[in-house]
């Protein structure tokens, strides 16, 4: 739990005193997840928190008959379908199991009492919000760069996922083809 917490806290720039996180901590049940299980599924509504505490997920979408991955969630992650969280509307993306996974669940009610009663645990979820934002601009700007650069950006950045991802959701990130990706690789070999 000491890595997971470590992991947490490194999400965000405010960190929670001792006290607080394990406060949090106790509001989590664990949820073991198998590789390909489904999260929090597309078109569902699944208002609760996650974050990873082993493992590695991902955020995908369909693109009319093309699945795209979005982005990857890694220790310490938190995952919040915002569509359900926020307007108690369908998930509009998919999160699903990279590999052999588990995730800590926080109940929304549990989270917003949380929220209400420590204003330090407030400011930590607005930073948390905040940085979420951050981290998409950051995505942005990294996709204006070719494949190949993003494919090292990966294997400097996040070796993990190279390690443990299907080569076909790693293409799926990347914007490219299967023999598209295998071509990338053997070229950096």
């Amino acid at each position: 739990m000491k890595k997971f917490k470590q992991a947490l806290s490194e999400e965000a720039p405010f960190k929670l005193s001792d006290e607080v996180m394990d406060r949090f901590c106790s509001l989590m049940e664990e949820k073991h997840l198998k590789k390909g299980d489904v999260l929090i599924e597309c078109g569902e509504l699944n208002d609760n928190i996650y974050i990873v505490k082993e493992g590695i997920l991902r955020r995908s979408h369909m693109d009319g008959d093309k699945e795209v991955t979005i982005a990857f969630a890694l220790t310490g992650t938190v995952i919040i379908s915002y569509h359900s969280y926020c307007y108690r509307r369908p998930a509009y993306y998919q999160f699903d199991a990279c590999c052999d996974s588990v995730v800590m669940v926080v109940k929304k009610s549990q989270y917003e009492q949380l929220i209400n009663e420590s204003h330090e645990f407030a400011v930590w979820a607005l930073n948390m919000a905040q940085c979420s934002l951050y981290y998409y601009e950051v995505k942005q700007s990294v996709i204006n760069v070719s494949a190949i650069e993003r494919y090292q950006a990966l294997l400097k950045n996040r070796p993990e996922i190279l390690e443990k991802v299907s080569l076909k959701i790693v293409a799926s990130y990347l914007g490219v083809t299967n023999a598209y990706l295998s071509r990338i690789r053997k070229m950096l070999k």
